[in-house]
């Protein structure tokens, strides 16, 4: 609680971000301002200038550019260079989904611009459909951390039941161990949406919730890694950790980049997201240990 209330304090008082055009939340705003709907990023010969609900930015500088490529003929394209800095405006319109999650472990900010800024259809009002399978995948990774957790906590104390020291169906064991790690996801976005607020003075952040999403789901990206517990049976106790602090560094570099906000800030608005789910996660622990 004490965590929670500092971070909140900091965020009252920080220097307000201004959404640049590299933010998808201003493209969001102007789209949910009457601005047309958005196209794919690439032109045929010639194109016109993208309008300002589907901005494209070069991802190594993160200024504006005009369009990503131009195609020439079926299958014949040619990336468009930035006239900023002279890169390839974004690159990864060529590479594939490894290379692409190579790069997310190494936390480069430029595939979040790929897919968070550049890939229209994550900037829609409500969560693309793929992505929100993802996201139950991921929830359903959870069900196996929270299963080992409990488990490793159960026999630190002694316990060989798996729930409250109590005998339990395996059905009403996986199914509580869901919910909850349901719970802790609507919980993480709530925090990231309060902070956001918070940070940003502004309740139009709400409205914002989609997009939000969008990024805490590829961002939880190192749920992934969590089938390496069933392959290769690990028991340390501190690999679970290991994958929350990827976790909260991911995501950390997701919010800078979804924001337009420095890595500081988006650490603390991660932080107050992930104390408030702590917080909710030991609540729903409380009050379930007096019913079951």
């Amino acid at each position: 609680m004490t965590i929670l209330i500092l971070t909140a304090v900091v965020l009252t008082f920080g220097p307000r971000s201004v959404e640049t055009p590299q933010s998808p939340l201003m493209a969001e705003s102007l789209t949910s301002s009457g601005g047309s709907s958005p196209q794919q990023p690439g032109n045929v010969d010639s194109q016109p200038q993208p309008s300002s609900s589907n901005r494209l930015v070069c991802i190594e500088c993160a200024q504006p550019v005009s369009s990503l490529y131009t195609v020439y003929g079926a299958g014949h394209i040619r990336l468009t260079q930035c006239e900023h800095c002279k890169s390839f405006a974004d690159k990864y319109v060529e590479h594939d989904v490894v290379v692409m999650f190579i790069d997310m472990l190494l936390h480069k900010p430029q595939v979040y611009r790929h897919l968070l800024v550049n890939h229209l259809e994550f900037r829609q009002p409500f969560i693309e459909p793929n992505v929100g399978k993802l996201g139950i995948l991921l929830i359903l990774f959870n069900v196996y951390i929270d299963w080992f957790r409990l488990e490793e906590g159960g026999r630190l104390r002694g316990h060989s039941e798996l729930l409250f020291g109590k005998q339990h169906s395996f059905a009403v064991q996986y199914l509580f161990i869901l919910g909850v790690s349901g719970i802790d996801a609507a919980a993480l976005l709530v925090g990231i949406l309060a902070a956001s607020v918070i940070h940003q003075r502004s309740i139009a952040q709400a409205r914002r919730w989609a997009t939000i999403s969008t990024a805490l789901i590829i961002s939880n990206f190192a749920k992934v890694l969590t089938i390496l517990l069933v392959i290769w049976e690990y028991k340390e106790s501190y690999y679970p950790w290991l994958l929350d602090l990827l976790q909260f560094t991911s995501q950390t570099t997701a919010i800078s980049v979804l924001f337009d906000i420095n890595a500081l800030w988006a650490g603390l608005v991660v932080t107050f997201s992930v104390t408030f789910k702590q917080l909710v996660h030991f609540a729903v622990l409380n009050i379930a240990s007096l019913l079951f």
